[in-house]
């Protein structure tokens, strides 16, 4: 089923708290900004994982948030901007946002990049259980 993207305006209502947005190039996020992060988006999400329209907005702006926090970082620290390393969880007052990640996910080239900022991170606890596919155990014994 084809998805409907969400949209620039959608992406400033979702992440509302967590970019300053407007007009300034040197201290504000632009629309170009996050149109470019979109381009990236839809050259990886993976459209046919998710069961609802709600589950792949989220996903949708939250690769779209990690791919604009990378080229933000990297625009205004030039090579500096690409070494940051995992932050394991992070907190303010009561509220605390922790990931656990298996270290083989962590390890694992195809996701590393996803580790980078924390809206990744959120991407890939929402991915994980796609790509993990279904356990079963069933009773019984095998003969060699």
């Amino acid at each position: 089923m084809a998805w409907v993207k969400p949209s620039v305006d959608d992406f400033k209502t979702y992440f509302y708290r967590d970019f300053p947005y407007g007009t300034d190039l040197n201290t504000s996020v632009l629309d170009q900004d996050i149109t470019k992060a979109f381009v990236l988006v839809d050259l990886n999400l993976p459209e046919q994982f998710w069961a609802t329209q709600g589950a792949y907005d989220v996903a949708y702006n939250s690769l779209a948030a990690h791919y604009l926090t990378l080229n933000l970082r990297a625009s205004s620290q030039g090579i500096n901007g690409q070494f940051n390393w995992l932050e394991q969880s992070k907190g303010v007052g009561a509220v605390n946002s922790a990931f656990a990640i298996p270290q083989r996910i962590l390890d694992n080239p195809l996701f590393a990049i996803l580790t980078k900022t924390n809206y990744g991170l959120a991407y890939l606890q929402m991915l994980l259980p796609y790509l993990a596919g279904a356990s079963f155990i069933a009773p019984g014994s095998t003969r060699p």
